[in-house]
């Protein structure tokens, strides 16, 4: 849940003029106006369809090889052991035919491991993992004849074999609204296969077994303790927890008022919701939006005290609450 911005317009000048001018706009009717913030989607590229040899092609993961037989199926998760042989290929959606123009990379490789990025070679990841952990790299393929590649992310976990869990990546806690669906995630290496079990306030949480524990519609009885146990054959690794704070909605609104010029800053309040983070900003323009400070907010009053506002010939401000 996103609450609206606010906006305070402070049109600021120097000398007494200004300093009249700013009384009387804020004396009378605050001339504050509602700013919807837009959230651009972040554009997500389904593949690249101008690489390898031509308008089709597209990276689709990495297969197994055993000797010069493929084992499975493309995947972008690859999993093996610490010190073993390790061979896989790049695959794309379409080859082509032009292949001594072809070309292939991953980006990091994990220590131990090579690729040949020569054009015309097949995209074979090769070597011994030297260095276990979780690693994200992107798989990139190619062809001289056009000028941007395909890419995908993936990962690569390099697990060390007859070995105990090990938590690589805590849950972290969070703060939500009444209704919202929270994720918490663990992540871990160790021996495979690895086995999760969630708990909450010390209990066992039934049928909750993945590395990612998925609460949908939260309520108040669902605030508490949540913690992973992540195990295999070797041994046990238990993980932090993770503090889910659940909040009632809203229903306080923002609101910015008493503005005040000194001769040091311009100073405003912000009231609203209590137990909160206030984002303030700032703006020359109406346009260009810059953070002024962020503050964690108790009592639902904060005073917020420009030092730089003078030095503007406009100045323009908002309030805004995090999701």
């Amino acid at each position: 849940m996103r609450l609206p911005s606010i906006v305070l317009a402070a049109f600021l000048r120097l000398g007494p003029l200004a300093r009249s001018e700013v009384s009387h706009d804020f004396s009378s009717k605050p001339r504050a106006a509602a700013v919807f913030v837009c959230l651009a989607g972040a554009v997500v590229l389904l593949g690249n369809y101008d690489a390898v040899s031509g308008a089709s092609a597209a990276v689709t993961g990495l297969v197994k090889y055993v000797g010069t037989t493929p084992v499975g199926s493309p995947t972008n998760y690859v999993i093996e052991p610490l010190g073993d042989p390790f061979k896989y290929r790049i695959t794309v959606s379409n080859p082509g035919t032009d292949i001594a123009k072809n070309y292939f990379n991953c980006v990091p490789l994990p220590p131990g491991l090579t690729i040949n990025t020569n054009p015309g070679a097949a995209g074979y990841i090769t070597g011994t993992p030297t260095t276990a952990g979780s690693y994200a790299v992107t798989l990139l393929a190619g062809n001289l004849n056009y000028p941007t590649p395909a890419t995908l992310p993936a990962t690569i976990l390099i697990y060390r074999p007859n070995a105990p869990p090990v938590i690589t990546n805590q849950p972290l806690s969070r703060s939500v609204v009444v209704g919202t669906n929270v994720n918490f995630g663990v992540g871990a290496n160790g021996a495979q296969p690895l086995s999760y079990q969630w708990h909450f306030n010390g209990g066992l949480m039934a049928g909750k077994t993945s590395a990612v524990l998925r609460l949908t519609n939260v309520v108040q009885r669902d605030a508490g303790d949540y913690q992973a146990i992540v195990a295999n054959a070797y041994g046990r690794a238990t993980s932090a927890i993770a503090r889910l704070t659940v909040r009632e909605p809203f229903t306080l609104q923002l609101r910015l008022g008493g503005p005040l010029m000194t001769n040091a800053a311009f100073q405003f309040q912000v009231s609203g919701p209590i137990y909160t983070n206030y984002i303030i900003w700032g703006s020359p323009d109406l346009t260009n939006w810059f953070p002024l400070k962020t503050n964690w907010v108790v009592d639902g009053l904060l005073q917020v005290n420009d030092t730089n506002a003078l030095s503007q010939a406009n100045r323009f401000y908002r309030a805004s609450i995090p999701p």
